[in-house]
Parts: structure tokens; sequence; C-alpha cells
């Protein structure tokens, strides 16, 4: 049995079957406001696809392809983003909610991410090279040998790493945030 495959398509309020998504590809498709099925997106490939307003929150993604993909005012909570599928693995965001996310070990340099939130996010060992994050909250996200390099933090908050265990090198980050960046020294700062 072939694998079922959608070519630019626009699903509008649409409720996915179980059986419309096994092994299925999406390319140049648009989804706003769609659902699926059993919290489960294994082995599905999404190649320069857009989500708009989507609830994906506590999906399982095991080998799960996102290919330049876009997510505006979705809902991203509880992923395991190491789970998908790496090959090509590469998507955008603004106005999204990542929260108690895993980015373990995962490869998005370049990563465009305006006014998110990352809360309680696990970005151990990620590489986000020339990532652009602007506006985005950190709080209580996890950076442990991290590449940041040349990352664009401006107008983040609650940003808090370490920067002698995570590479920052020419990090662009605004002076307000400079606080979050030596929070392992318990220095009182006043302004």
């Amino acid at each position: 049995m072939e694998n079922p495959a959608f070519f630019e398509q626009t699903f509008e309020n649409t409720t996915f079957q179980k059986t419309d998504l096994l092994d299925s590809e999406f390319e140049q498709c648009q989804f706003i406001n769609c659902s699926f099925p059993n919290r489960d997106l294994s082995n599905v490939r999404f190649i320069e696809c857009n989500f708009n307003q989507i609830d994906l929150s506590n999906y399982t993604l095991f080998k799960t392809s996102f290919q330049d993909c876009s997510f505006d005012t979705c809902k991203l909570m509880g992923l395991s983003f190491d789970q998908c599928e790496m090959f090509g693995f590469n998507f955008k965001a603004q106005n999204s909610i990542f929260d108690h996310s895993s980015f373990y070990k995962v490869r998005l340099p370049g990563f465009q991410s305006q006014n998110c939130s990352f809360k309680d996010v696990d970005f151990t060992e990620a590489i986000l090279k020339n990532a652009d994050l602007k506006g985005s909250d950190f709080a209580n996200a996890i950076f442990d040998r991290t590449e940041l390099e040349k990352a664009d933090l401006t107008s983040t908050s609650n940003l808090s790493l370490d920067p002698e265990v995570n590479s920052i090198k020419q990090v662009k980050i605004h002076l307000e945030a400079l606080p979050g960046l030596l929070t392992k020294f318990s220095l009182n700062i006043k302004q």
C-alpha cells in the first residue's frame, strides 16, 4: 500500500483520522486550527508546511520530520523534539508556546523563533548558532553545553545561563539580561 501524500493543500478546521496520518507526507500544505488524533504524529513528514493556531501539546513525535516548516500562534508544549527525524530538521516559529519541551542535542542552526515562550525547556547540548530568539521568554529553561554563538537574544526575558558552560561568543543581548549570565555567582546587582 502506498503512503498517502498531500501537496499544496490547505486544511482548515480539519480533524484528521489516524489512518490519514500513517506514514503520510505533507508538502507545502497549510494547517489552520486543525486537530490530530491520539496525540501521535510518529513517522509523518511535513515539508515546507505552515501551521497556524495548532495545538500539538504532548504529542509523540517519534521520527516525525519537520523540514522548513513554520509555526504561528501554536501550542507546542511538552514535546520531545529530540525524537524527531533529524535529517533536514528545520523550522521557525513566532508567537508560539514551547513550554516543558526538550531540544536535547537538537541541531537548529539559524533557528528563528520570535516572541515565543520557552519556559522549563531543556536546551542541553542543543546547537543554536546564529539563532534569532528575540522577544522570547526563557523562565527556568536549561542551557547546558548549548552552542549559542552569534545568536540574537535581544529583548528576551528570564534568561539564565552559565557562560562558562555554554558557548556564547558574539551573542547579541540587552544590558538588562546580563544578570542572568551571572546567576551562579549569587551577585546582588543594583542599578
